[in-house]
């Protein structure tokens, strides 16, 4: 009897491996799956992650590492170039899942910054210029080779200057940045100028954008929203002073 119950227990105990096996195999051929692109129901975040790793490396020809999910969102980086956070945002339908992306953004960067630079480099002088691509997906057709005007007349982008010159014109200078904006048909949805002290604008790296904004380490900054919905042109124009004691 003794003999019996533990054949009894050592089938029950080869069962239950051979369950975990199965499973384990299963998690494993899914993920296989996924990178190859094979259109399966996905399950976990891991699925959508790797999923979107294999899109974006299929679609721009470079390797993509995700970093987690958020809401219908993938946010993943290229692997030459860790600090962007790209947004890959996914929608399913018919157990199909398909994923856009604001990647374009991203590499017409530096062209578009050097473009505006040269736009507005009669208003300020020497400046810095930085854009911001927004956190959703572009028009399916963008890829590596869209134009860079394609991109500024249809993206969603934030355009951000600094400047250490005199603030003695602030809202007439800015005004005819607007105006350059309109008439390049730049549709950036926000447009902001931050005025330094010529010190902190020689170290100021983009990085540290969001402290500067979030500590009020500067004397002005004015900005504006382009209006896609209502008109063509920017909104009011807002001025917010620095922190009193900047610059003393």
């Amino acid at each position: 009897m003794k003999k019996r119950r533990l054949s009894q227990n050592k089938e029950a105990i080869r069962g239950i491996l051979l369950i975990i096996v199965f499973i384990v195999g299963l998690v494993f051929l899914r993920g296989m799956l996924v990178k190859r692109g094979v259109s399966i129901t996905m399950l976990t975040e891991s699925d959508y992650i790797n999923a979107a790793e294999y899109c974006m490396q299929k679609k721009y020809g470079e390797e993509f590492e995700g970093e987690y999910v958020y809401e219908d969102s993938v946010y993943v980086h290229p692997m030459s170039k860790p600090e962007w956070h790209v947004v890959v945002d996914f929608e399913s339908e018919g157990g199909l899942t398909s994923f856009h992306d604001n990647y374009v953004g991203y590499l017409k960067k530096e062209d578009l910054e050097k473009y505006i630079y040269e736009l507005i480099k009669p208003i300020y002088g020497d400046c810095k210029v930085y854009t911001q691509p927004y956190d959703f997906s572009l028009d399916d057709s963008f890829n590596r080779d869209t134009d860079i005007m394609t991109y500024v007349n249809r993206g969603n982008y934030i355009t951000c200057i600094f400047t250490y010159k005199k603030a003695k014109n602030i809202e007439k200078d800015f005004r005819k940045v607007c105006d350059i904006f309109l008439d390049k048909n730049l549709q950036t949805n926000r447009l902001l100028v931050t005025y330094f002290t010529k010190e902190d604008f020689d170290k100021f790296e983009e990085y540290r954008m969001d402290y500067i904004f979030n500590q009020q380490k500067y004397y002005y900054r004015i900005s504006s929203f382009y209006s896609k919905v209502d008109k063509v042109g920017f909104d009011e124009v807002k001025i917010l002073e620095g922190d009193e004691k900047y610059g003393k």
